[in-house]
């Protein structure tokens, strides 16, 4: 039988989120070596593609055009979707991983709000509306019409959707796998795996060893959606949509959707 995190012998309770919520400097280390560039080239030609934006030479051609960038962490993506040209608002649940952002970035012209699907905080349309880095694997089952809906509300009738699906293993990963990387502060590792759930969801669990302070554990919860389900839930909400394998060619875990109103 291979081993998991329930039979290697730790004795932990898992806490949902303590790596968002109580170490966001550790979350940037993990995701470090993420191509936050690639995204955002593949968001400015579909906008363009798609007549929200025209860009020239990597950036807005007519700067700015307003844009809400749900879920937006740390603000590695915002902070480059600036420099392109767009005034963007931020929304993210954590604000801590807002006041990462802050100070990362205190020259940041953006406007970073605490908030979360489906219960966004802004109330008015933008041209361009994005979600990168599985924000909606994160939902739990019944929250992704209503959130699907609620990122249409916020689109301009001639704007653009973009957001991307983690394709998640529904039964899970065989066994633990071990993360090691360095931070300003030293090194750091990680046992990750995603274990599956009775209700069809997964637990994406880990047991941290920080470079500085006292190891931890941490659980997200994530739903493995099936592309169609989505589609679905974009159509429901009066969206066309066209589907993209990832945000280049080296990027064979997600899928992408790009997503404009009828």
């Amino acid at each position: 039988e291979p081993a998991t995190l329930s039979t290697v012998g730790l004795a932990v309770k898992f806490v949902t989120d303590r790596l968002y919520a109580e170490h966001p400097e550790l979350y940037d280390a993990v995701q470090s070596a993420w191509d936050y560039d690639r995204d955002v080239s593949f968001l400015l030609a579909a906008a363009d593609r798609h007549n929200a934006v025209t860009v020239a030479d990597g950036r807005l051609a007519d700067p700015p055009t307003e844009l809400l960038e749900v879920g937006c962490g740390t603000s590695e993506h915002t902070q480059r979707l600036v420099a392109a040209g767009f005034d963007v608002t931020g929304v993210d649940p954590n604000e801590p991983m807002l006041d990462r952002a802050r100070r990362k970035f205190p020259g940041l012209d953006a406007r970073l709000v605490v908030g979360g699907l489906p219960s966004l905080p802004v109330t008015r349309t933008f041209p361009v509306v994005v979600a990168f880095r599985g924000v909606i694997s994160h939902l739990p089952p019944r929250g992704l019409e209503p959130s699907v809906a609620a990122l249409g509300d916020r689109l301009a009738d001639d704007g653009v959707l973009v957001f991307d699906a983690s394709r998640l293993p529904p039964d899970g990963h065989d066994g633990p796998a071990l993360d090691v990387g360095e931070t300003a502060q030293g090194t750091y590792a990680r046992i990750v795996q995603m274990q599956p759930r009775e209700d069809g969801r997964l637990d994406w669990n880990s047991v941290v060893v920080p470079p500085e302070g006292e190891a931890f554990v941490n659980s997200r919860p994530m739903t493995p959606f099936d592309d169609r389900e989505i589609v679905d839930a974009l159509r429901a909400a009066g969206l066309t949509v066209e589907t993209h394998d990832g945000f280049g060619p080296d990027d064979d875990g997600r899928t992408v959707f790009v997503a404009t109103p009828v």
